[in-house]
Formats: C-alpha cells, sequence, structure tokens
C-alpha cells in the first residue's frame, strides 16, 4: 500500500483533510506497543480513532486508492452522524 496508495494524488489530496500517522509494527519503537495496545494481528490495519484516542473503525488488508477513500469516506460519515468530532487519526 505504501507505494500504490499512500503516493496516490487523490488520496493525497483526500488525507490533507485528517491526521494520519503510520507506525511500522517491526522497525518502529512504539510500533509494537501500539499494536499490542489495538489488538493489531496483520497489516496492513489501519485504526481510526477519534479526537479522544478511542477506537471508531479498523481497516484490514490491503486496498487500492480509491478503494481506501471510499471506506475512510464511509467511517467518517458514519462518525459525523453519531455526533461525533470530526477529528481522526489513523
Amino acid at each position: 500500500m505504501a507505494r500504490e496508495v499512500y503516493t496516490d494524488k487523490e488520496f493525497i489530496q483526500f488525507s490533507r483533510s485528517q491526521v494520519f500517522m503510520r507506525v511500522f509494527e517491526d522497525t518502529d519503537p512504539e510500533g509494537e506497543r501500539l499494536s499490542h495496545k489495538f489488538g493489531v494481528d496483520g497489516v496492513p490495519t489501519l485504526i481510526i480513532l477519534d479526537s479522544t484516542g478511542k477506537e471508531v473503525d479498523r481497516l484490514e488488508g490491503a486496498m487500492s486508492a480509491p478503494e481506501l477513500i471510499d471506506e475512510l469516506k464511509f467511517i467518517f460519515e458514519g462518525a459525523k452522524e453519531k455526533g461525533k468530532s470530526k477529528q481522526y487519526s489513523l
């Protein structure tokens, strides 16, 4: 996903309205701790958090940039309808 999705122009434009954090379990010192905290079983796993750090949803498995954008829009719209904050981080 790193080469195909995160470099996609449409995804880059979409991502400017959100806060994203990319963590590697095997090379990032915090990666192992965070993967245990959030129960990550496989990669890639994208965890959507609200502004308080509570998990709102998660996406598991590789997908194309348009698929990822559609999935994230669906999650964000659902959170807005429930009255949650508009700010999320992955």
